[in-house]
C-alpha cells in the first residue's frame, strides 16, 4: 500500500506542474499560485484521515485545533458588542487554548468514531468536498482564486485515490465502506451542499 510520503510525492509534484501550467496558460499571479499549489499537495494527505496511525490524521487535529484557535483569536481581538469585544491578551490567550484543546479532542473523537481504513475518506464525495471547502476559503481573494484551488483540491485528493486503486486496493469510491450509514448520508450531503455553495461562490451569487 502506498505510504503517505508516497501520496505527498506525487500530489506535491503534480500540483507544481499544474501551477506552472495554469501560470503560463492563464497568467495566474500574486496569490494564486501558492495557494493553488498548497491546496494540491495536502489534498493528496486527506484519504488518509481515515487511517488510525497515519501522521496526517494526527496532524489533522492539530492543524483544525490551530485554525480554530487562530479564528478564536481574531474574533475576540475585533471591536464588537458581542461578548464585550475587544478582549485583552490575557484572556484571549486562554480562550485560544481552550479553543486549540477542544477542537483538537472533538476531531480526533470524530475520525476515531466515524472512519475506518479506506472508508469514509476513500469516497467519490470527498475530493468534491474538500474542493468546495477550499474553494470558499479562498472565495474572498476573488473567483480567479477560488477556481484555481478547487482545481488543484479536485487533482490532489483523486491522484491519492488513483494511486491506491492503481496499486490494486479494494476501493468502493460510490459506496462508503463506512460501519455507520448514516455517516455516509452526512458525507453525501454535506458535499452536495458544500459544492453548491462553492458554485454559487465562483459565479457571484452568493
Amino acid at each position: 500500500m502506498p505510504g503517505y510520503q508516497t501520496h505527498l510525492t506525487v500530489s506535491t509534484l503534480g500540483s507544481a506542474l499544474l501551477v506552472a501550467w495554469g501560470t503560463a496558460r492563464y497568467g495566474w499571479d500574486g496569490a494564486i499560485p501558492t495557494l493553488a499549489f498548497a491546496a494540491g499537495a495536502a489534498g493528496g494527505l486527506v484519504p488518509d484521515l481515515d487511517s488510525e496511525t497515519s501522521k496526517p490524521r494526527r496532524w489533522a487535529g492539530v492543524l483544525v485545533a490551530a485554525s480554530a484557535a487562530v479564528g478564536a483569536v481574531g474574533f475576540l481581538t475585533a471591536p464588537g458588542p458581542f461578548l464585550g469585544r475587544p478582549w485583552e491578551a490575557g484572556p484571549t490567550a486562554l480562550a485560544a487554548l481552550y479553543f486549540f484543546l477542544l477542537v483538537n479532542v472533538l476531531t480526533l473523537k470524530f475520525l476515531r468514531q466515524y472512519t475506518r481504513h479506506r472508508g469514509l475518506f476513500h469516497s467519490l464525495a470527498v475530493p468534491f468536498l474538500y474542493g468546495g471547502l477550499m474553494a470558499l476559503l479562498a472565495g474572498p481573494r476573488g473567483a480567479a482564486t477560488a477556481m484555481a484551488v478547487w482545481l488543484l483540491s479536485l487533482f490532489g485528493v483523486f491522484s491519492h485515490l488513483v494511486l491506491d486503486a492503481l496499486r490494486s486496493l479494494s476501493l468502493n469510491p460510490l459506496k462508503p465502506a463506512t460501519r455507520d450509514l448514516a455517516a455516509s448520508a452526512w458525507l453525501w450531503t454535506a458535499t452536495t451542499l458544500v459544492t453548491l455553495a462553492a458554485f454559487l461562490r465562483l459565479t457571484h451569487k452568493l
